[in-house]
C-alpha cells in the first residue's frame, strides 16, 4: 500500500484528538427487555454501540427489568422478546448497462432490502441468546433456510466489573460475531453504515467481518468463542470454520473448527470521550463446505481505533481502521480473504458529526485508501459523503454517495473492472436508504 496518505491521516488523527474540547446491534427486542429507548445502548444511531451498549453485550444479554417466572433453578422472562428489521433502498451507479438488462446503472429499487426477524434476550441468570432469521429481501440467501445467525453466550462474573463468556455461534458475519463491541467494522453489524460497509471500514473491505461482498465468500462462520470484558477492555478468542450450516447444503466439512480468531481492544473513557484501540487476527486453515470442498487459509489482520464524544454539544464519532489480507502465492493454499498475487490492503478514516436537530441529523465523511491485491490496476481508493436523519430512534433515512478514485474500476483492468454494486459498475454509487426496526 502506498504510504503517502498514511503519513497524512495518522498525524491528522492526532491533531483532531488534540484540538477536541476536553470533557465532554439494533435489536428493539433488547429495548423491550430493558424498558429503554434504543438510544440507551447506541451512539448517534443504530447500530453504533455506546459504553452502556457494550456493557449490555458483555452481560450476555442477561440484563433484564421485565417480570420473570421464578422457581428453584429457574428464572425465565414472562415475555419472549422479538423484533423486526427491514430497509428500503434506491441505488444508482454510473456504469453502462447491457441492452435489456435491469441493473443499478439504470437506477434500481430494492424493496425490501435485508429483512430479518430477531428473537433475543435472557435465558437465565447466566445465559442469553440472539437469533436472527432471514425473512426475505436482498440480504437473504435464496432458498438457503431461515437461520441467518445464532449465538448463545454463557457468562460468568469474575468480579463486579469483569465478565467472562463462552459463546457458540454461527453466522454470515465472520468469526468476529462471537464477541465484538467497537464500531469500526470489525464485525459487519457494528459500523457507521450497513449500506456502504466496504467503503467505510478497512476490515469490511478485506472481508474479515463480512459486509457486502461480491465474490463467493459472504462471511460464513461457525465456531466457539470465549471472551473477557469490562469497561476498559475486551479480549476474544475463537476456534471456527468458514461455514454456516443453514447456508450450506453440503455440511460434511462443518464441525471441524481449525481456524483461529484473536481480538483485543482497549476501551477507556477519557475526560468524557469513549475511546477504543484494537488488534484483530485471523489465522489457520479450514475446509469450506461445497462441491468441491475447498481447503483454504483464513489469514488476515487489522488495527483499529475509535473516538466517540461531543464537540460543542454535537455528537462526534471518528473511526480508523487498517487491514491486510496476505497474498496467495502460486502453489499456496488459497487465502480465503485474498486469492490475488499481492497483499490486499486498506486504510479507512471515517467521521460522523451530529450537526443538526440535537444530533438526530448527521453528516458523514469517509476516505478509503486500498489495494485490491491484483497484479495490475489495483488502486481502489474511494471517497464517501453522506447524511442521515433519525425520525425516531428506531427509524432512519440516509443518503450516501461514493466516488471510486482508483484504476481498479477502469474498463481496461485485466479481468474486468471491480463491481461497485451487486448489479452495476462504473465509478460512482449513490444510495438512499430507509431503515426501520420494531
Amino acid at each position: 500500500m502506498r504510504k503517502s496518505l498514511t503519513y497524512v491521516l495518522l498525524p491528522l488523527a492526532v491533531i483532531i484528538s488534540a484540538i477536541l474540547p476536553r470533557g465532554a446491534e439494533a435489536v428493539p427486542a433488547f429495548a423491550r427487555q430493558m424498558g429503554m429507548s434504543c438510544s440507551s445502548c447506541h451512539f448517534q444511531h443504530f447500530p453504533l454501540l455506546n459504553n452502556f451498549g457494550r456493557a449490555f453485550k458483555a452481560s450476555g444479554y442477561t440484563m433484564d427489568v421485565t417480570p420473570t417466572i421464578e422457581a428453584d433453578h429457574f428464572s425465565l422472562p414472562v415475555n419472549l422478546n422479538m423484533a423486526m428489521f427491514t430497509n428500503i433502498r434506491f441505488q444508482q451507479t454510473n456504469g453502462t448497462a447491457a441492452p435489456g438488462a435491469a441493473t443499478s446503472d439504470d437506477g434500481e429499487w430494492v424493496i425490501p432490502g435485508e429483512t430479518s426477524l430477531f428473537v433475543a434476550g435472557r435465558v437465565n441468570d447466566h445465559t442469553g441468546a440472539l437469533m436472527e432469521g432471514d425473512v426475505g429481501g436482498a440480504g437473504a440467501a435464496g432458498g438457503a433456510g431461515f437461520l441467518a445467525s445464532l449465538k448463545i453466550p454463557v457468562i460468568h462474573a469474575i468480579n463486579s466489573s469483569t465478565t467472562a463468556g463462552f459463546v457458540p455461534f454461527t453466522s454470515g458475519l465472520g468469526p468476529a460475531y462471537a464477541y465484538e463491541t467497537l464500531n469500526t467494522g470489525a464485525v459487519g453489524n457494528h459500523l457507521l453504515t450497513l449500506v456502504h460497509p466496504t467503503e467505510v471500514s478497512a476490515q469490511q473491505y478485506i472481508q474479515v467481518g463480512a459486509g457486502t461482498t461480491y465474490n463467493d465468500y459472504g462471511g460464513d462462520a461457525e465456531g466457539v468463542g470465549a471472551f473477557v470484558a469490562n469497561n476498559s477492555y475486551f479480549v476474544t478468542a475463537a476456534k471456527w470454520s468458514p461455514n454456516h450450516i443453514s447456508l450450506n447444503s453440503d455440511t460434511a466439512a462443518t464441525g471441524h473448527l481449525t481456524s483461529n480468531y484473536l481480538r483485543a481492544a482497549w476501551t477507556p473513557i477519557y475526560e468524557g470521550f469513549d475511546l477504543g484501540l484494537g488488534l484483530q487476527y485471523m489465522g489457520g486453515t479450514s475446509t469450506r463446505a461445497g462441491a468441491p470442498m475447498d481447503r483454504v487459509r483464513t489469514e488476515a489482520y487489522a488495527v483499529d481505533a475509535q473516538l466517540q464524544g461531543s464537540v460543542s454539544n454535537m455528537p462526534l464519532g471518528i473511526y480508523l481502521s487498517v487491514a491486510t489480507a496476505p497474498k496467495t502465492a502460486p502453489g499456496d493454499v488459497p487465502n480465503l480473504y485474498n486469492p490475488n498475487p499481492n497483499d490486499k490492503q486498506a486504510l479507512t478514516l471515517t467521521a460522523e458529526l451530529g450537526a443538526f436537530n440535537e444530533g438526530r441529523g448527521t453528516l458523514q465523511l469517509a476516505y478509503r485508501q486500498a489495494d485490491d491485491g491484483t497484479a495490475t490496476m489495483s488502486n481502489d481508493d474511494a471517497l464517501t459523503i453522506g447524511a442521515s436523519y433519525l425520525f425516531s430512534y428506531n427509524s432512519q433515512v440516509s443518503i450516501l454517495h461514493t466516488s471510486y478514485l482508483g484504476d481498479a474500476h477502469d474498463a481496461s483492468k485485466p479481468g474486468g473492472p471491480l463491481p461497485i454494486s451487486a448489479t452495476g459498475g462504473g465509478d460512482q454509487l449513490t444510495s438512499v436508504n430507509l431503515a426501520v426496526a420494531f
